[in-house]
C-alpha cells in the first residue's frame, strides 16, 4: 500500500453527543427536505448535519444529526413528520459523533475525502454518513470510536500547531 505524505489542513470538525436520524423512502419532490427540517426547527430542534440522497425508485432518504439532549422531544416529532410525508421508515442511531477536516482549497485537492475515509477504515471505524462541501469533509461515526478517529486523522493530515 502506498505511503502518502500528510496533507495540510486548517483543522478538525468535532462534535459529540449526537443522534443520527434517517427519514427513509420519502417521495423525492421539491421541498421535501425543507418540510422535514423546518418542522424540526419550528419545534426548536437544531439540525447540525444534513445529507439527502435520491434512490432509484424516485424516493429519497434524508439524514441529519441532532443533540442527544433533544432526543426525547425529537423522536415524537420525527414520527409525526415521517407519517405526514409518508416515509417508508425511520432510523434513529443515538450514539453518534461527527469528525471531519476542513481547510482552504479542498476543491483543488482530490485526495481529501478518500484519505479521511481510508484512515478511518484502517482503524476499523465504520462511517455512518458522510457529507462534503467546498472546504470540509465530515463523517458521522459511532461516538465510541471518537478518540480512535482523532488519532487516525493525525496519522494522515498535518494539523496546525
Amino acid at each position: 500500500m502506498k505511503d502518502y505524505h500528510k496533507i495540510k489542513i486548517s483543522g478538525t470538525i468535532e462534535s459529540r453527543g449526537l443522534v443520527l436520524i434517517s427519514v427513509l423512502g420519502v417521495t423525492d419532490r421539491p421541498g421535501i427536505a425543507g418540510e422535514i427540517l423546518s418542522y424540526m426547527g419550528e419545534n426548536n430542534i437544531n439540525i447540525e448535519y444534513i445529507t439527502e440522497s435520491g434512490n432509484i425508485d424516485n424516493s429519497a432518504d434524508i439524514t441529519f444529526c441532532i443533540s442527544r439532549d433533544d432526543l426525547d422531544r425529537a423522536e415524537k416529532l420525527i414520527r409525526e413528520i415521517a407519517e405526514k410525508v409518508k416515509a417508508k421508515d425511520i432510523k434513529i442511531y443515538p450514539g453518534a459523533a461527527i469528525i471531519g477536516v476542513y481547510g482552504p482549497h479542498f476543491r483543488e485537492k482530490p485526495a481529501i475525502a478518500g484519505r479521511l475515509c481510508r484512515a478511518l477504515g484502517r482503524e476499523g471505524i465504520n462511517i455512518l454518513s458522510i457529507s462534503t462541501s467546498i472546504s470540509t469533509v465530515s463523517c458521522v461515526i459511532d461516538d465510541e470510536n471518537f478518540a480512535r478517529a482523532q488519532r487516525a486523522i493525525k496519522k494522515v493530515f498535518l494539523l496546525p500547531e
